[in-house]
């Protein structure tokens, strides 16, 4: 830029400032009522997209797959997972039939359901799913409980029951307490006991007792996927949904003291988590950095009330503004653009400081107010000008790239650096003139008088230091890396996230697997195949493998099995007297007292816990009243599900032959999409948090098929489009400002010594990212692009002041520019740190790296800077003449 078309530059601010004077007071009400209506807009019409997909472009090969996917099995999506765990099978079977009915009743707010395993066609031909070696253990286990089962059938009563158990202590040459399934039995009704003397309610595991613990083991495990109706006209559109289970499981009074978890998880209770934290998150930070910037301020300005008032409403009109741009043109904020106003507090707010301590400095030093103020706009405009242009370039560096969501913060953010320059030379002037401030003959001190002197003394040693520095810094840069899992991002003690992360420790529930659609049932076959074969996967699922295999091998083994077992159709509870109940009780008590003083190890430990049981349940009988509602309680808990437990195992026994078009309809919409092409569901080995088993498991899929898509796909994807978006974007910022800077500056030495610090501060900054560990991940990869937009602003505003009005002591620490960019400098850290402080760890990671460049950004303008200064201070004024 030549002189003449600096003046020129100078000329037009100074002309358009001294015509905000004359029109000051339209000027403010105008402004004011067009803030209003702005601010009514954007209330009406704001809101937060929680698909977190639409954040890459839709361009992108992944992304294709992927939307295709979502349009064949839109079942799939946006869905909440009801994960049941319980201490026997039976328990987890029976609370999540009672929610599955609680939720069917709720057609307003549920479609689709899912309940994997569950089911009449489950029940009738799960068996035939075990493999033959699992299967003949089965029967084993059968065979071994026939005699107790055909006892029990005939005698379903508290008094049946202990005369069965008694008769099984009576036999001894049989080893029965040599038996561990018989031990856990006894252990099983001593907690009933217990609990029932105690007036706690407990379910008896009988499904345990009678096929195993490996069988029992993969049933306490529930799972309930249920999709529900959306209202996107909410900004919370999935939390009615999921207010209304955790409501359910409220009301079904199911808690930890029962033995029973109920958690909630899925891709939208994470999203209503995730929003909530966001949204709190930044609220409290807005609120929190809008009152620490006028702590500041208060300092900063001389405690001037009036410009403190005229730069706090400056900034909120600017915010109002940037609200309404966002609103009306981008329609909607995501995840990452939501904090656009904490950095337009800690950004815009520069401006106002720039101004004021400018004007401020002015009018201590006996000009004129009309004077300091046209002054201020010619010497300060310019340079806030220039800075607006280069933290816009550092916004507007991801519009290009394939991350859509920080294209739209940066949109917002970039253009509101613009507005805030407007608002700073409309509005602050105009409300200057309104309240102008009371003249004060005061001269400037800066508060660290010997200090300022430092860089002037050692400059060598200061840009000696910094050198070292940097090259120390330098090294951890390969050690930056990109965290590619967005759950890392969430608040880690949210129920939803923790309920995932116990997910994944388990292969055969892996809530994140590799999908993969293909036409023909025999390519589909074949694919499977090899996918499978990978060490990398664990299984890979379609739903030909729900047509069980030697089904006519099985179905002989089960057949063996009914020709033992007795009737258990027509079985029901027959509930004695409670003087039965009583004396089978004792009668059993006194089996148990004798067999305990014969008994050694494991059973004499197991018979002394039961005995003690006994006895305090008996003591319970003293009281008629009392020791019948103790029966009742205790057949309650030991027999009310045994009944129908018999009706499932004599239906389990009696599979029928299962077909392909014998699978349920609800399991055949999960692997056969609406067009008719099949699914393949394919499992990971390794748990997949982990970022390299995450890279292993998609690249080993990758190596059979380039169409793979569901959640590993789409983030291992979006990781790579957002380094590759990085990447873009910090190039074309540096070589976007440094062109920029060449041509304002029209000086190579000067780019330099601008960029110098640049440089410093974000060497510095990765370095720290490694020792604090904070890798890059999905939201703060917009700090690098955004220092280098910020971080050369300081630059310019010091050499600007430098060029033009130099110090009269050559000292630039005692010019109210260094003070205004110490001051812009805190007010910004102070913002961006206010986000640290979330419990969302994607924000806190943005204010955690953005306060650490902020810090060593004003270390680098105001210690390395003024030494660079020192030692080409001529060539540097020299430069302003070109």
């Amino acid at each position: 830029m030549t002189k003449e078309r600096k003046e020129n530059v100078q000329r037009i601010l100074a002309w358009w400032v001294d015509f905000v004077q004359h029109h000051a007071r339209n000027i403010v009400i105008g402004v004011l009522l067009a803030t209003t209506l702005v601010l009514f807009y954007s209330i009406k019409h704001f809101n937060i997209n929680l698909d977190t997909s639409n954040m890459i472009s839709s361009k992108l090969h992944y992304r294709q797959v992927e939307n295709d996917f979502v349009r064949a099995f839109p079942n799939l999506t946006n869905t909440i997972v009801i994960v049941i765990d319980a201490k026997s099978a039976d328990l987890a079977v029976s609370t999540r039939d009672r929610l599955v009915a609680d939720l069917k009743k709720k057609t307003d707010l549920f479609t689709n359901m899912f309940v994997p395993g569950g089911g009449l066609f489950f029940d009738q031909n799960g068996l035939l799913y075990l493999n033959t070696n699992e299967l003949q253990d089965f029967a084993d286990n059968m065979a071994a409980a026939q005699p107790f089962i055909a006892l029990l059938a005939q005698k379903m009563s508290l008094s049946g029951l202990f005369s069965v158990f008694g008769t099984i202590l009576e036999h001894p040459e049989e080893g029965p307490l040599k038996d561990k399934r018989t031990l856990t039995l006894f252990n099983e009704m001593s907690r009933a006991l217990e609990n029932a003397a105690e007036g706690r309610p407990y379910l008896m595991a009988w499904q345990e007792l009678m096929l195993g613990e490996k069988e029992n083991a993969r049933q306490r495990r529930q799972f309930i996927i249920v999709q529900p109706v959306l209202d996107f006209t909410k900004i919370t559109a999935g939390q009615e949904p999921i207010d209304a289970v955790r409501a359910m499981i409220r009301d079904l009074g199911l808690s930890k003291v029962d033995g029973i978890t109920v958690r909630i998880t899925g891709d939208m209770a994470l999203d209503a988590e995730n929003l909530d934290e966001v949204r709190n998150s930044v609220s409290i930070a807005t609120a929190a950095s809008f009152i620490l910037v006028a702590f500041i301020l208060y300092i900063g300005l001389w405690r001037s009330v009036r410009l403190i008032f005229s730069s706090l409403l400056t900034l909120v009109v600017g915010l109002i503004w940037t609200m309404g741009f966002a609103v009306f043109f981008i329609g909607s904020l995501n995840m990452i653009s939501i904090t656009f106003a904490v950095l337009f507090i800690g950004l815009g707010i520069d401006y106002s400081i720039q101004f004021c301590l400018r004007f401020r400095e002015l009018i201590a030093s006996g000009s004129g107010f009309q004077e300091s103020d046209v002054t201020t706009a010619k010497g300060v405009g310019r340079g806030l000008l220039f800075s607006c242009i280069t933290t816009a370039i550092g916004f507007y560096s991801f519009a290009p790239t394939a991350y859509a969501g920080v294209t739209d913060l940066g949109l917002i953010a970039g253009t509101g650096m613009f507005i805030s320059f407007f608002a700073n030379m409309t509005l602050l002037p105009a409300l200057l003139t309104l309240f102008p401030v009371k003249e004060n003959k005061k001269s400037f001190t800066f508060p660290v008088s010997n200090l300022v002197k430092v860089p002037y003394i050692y400059p060598r040693t200061i840009i000696i230091t910094a050198l070292v520095l940097g090259v120390g810094a330098a090294t951890f840069l390969p050690r930056v890396y990109f965290d590619y899992n967005p759950l890392n991002l969430y608040n880690q003690k949210s129920e939803a996230l923790q309920t995932i992360q116990d997910l994944f420790k388990d292969p055969d529930v892996a809530p994140w697997t590799v999908s993969v659609l293909v036409k023909g049932e025999k390519e589909t076959k074949a694919l499977a195949k090899k996918l499978s074969s990978l060490k990398e996967v664990n299984m890979a699922i379609t739903l030909f493998d729900f047509v069980p295999e030697l089904q006519a091998q099985k179905q002989s083994i089960l057949s063996d099995v009914r020709l033992f077992m007795p009737r258990l159709d027509h079985v029901s509870l027959k509930p004695a007297a409670c003087r039965q109940d009583a004396a089978a009780l004792n009668a059993f008590g006194k089996i148990v007292h004798k067999v305990l003083l014969s008994s050694t190890g494991d059973a004499q430990a197991v018979l002394l816990n039961l005995q003690t049981n006994l006895q305090r349940f008996t003591v319970l009988q003293k009281d008629p009243e009392q020791g019948c509602k103790a029966f009742a309680e205790l057949e309650q808990g030991m027999l009310s599900d045994l009944p129908d437990l018999f009706k499932k195992l004599r239906l389990s026994l009696s599979p029928k032959t299962v077909h392909l078009s014998d699978v349920p309809k609800d399991l055949v919409e999960q692997y056969v999409s609406t067009d008719g092409r099949y699914r393949i569901q394919v499992f990971p080995k390794e748990n997949i948090v982990d970022r390299d088993a995450l890279v292993r498991f998609v690249n080993a899929v990758y190596s059979l098929t380039p169409d793979a898509t569901d959640s590993p796909v789409t983030v291992y994807e979006a990781g790579v489009a957002i380094i590759s978006s990085f990447r873009f974007a910090v190039v074309l910022a540096l070589v976007a400002i440094s062109i920029f800077l060449l041509v304002t500056m029209r000086s190579f030495l000067v780019t330099l010594l601008i960029l110098v610090p640049l440089a410093l501060a974000m060497l510095l900054t990765a370095a720290s990212s490694v020792l604090f560990h904070i890798p890059l991940n999905f939201a703060n990869v917009i700090v690098v692009p955004l220092l280098l937009g910020v971080g050369v602003h300081n630059g310019i505003l010091f050499t600007l002041r430098y060029q033009t009005e130099p110090p009269a002591n050559g000292n630039m620490l005692k010019t109210s520019t260094a003070r205004a960019i110490f001051f812009s400098s805190l007010t910004t850290m102070t913002c961006t740190g206010s986000l640290a402080f979330s419990t969302h760890r994607g924000i806190a990671s943005i204010g955690i790296l953005l306060t650490l460049c902020f810090g060593f950004l004003i270390i680098s303008t105001l210690i390395l800077m003024p030494a660079m200064f020192q030692l080409f201070g001529n060539r540097i004024k020299s430069s302003r003449q070109a």
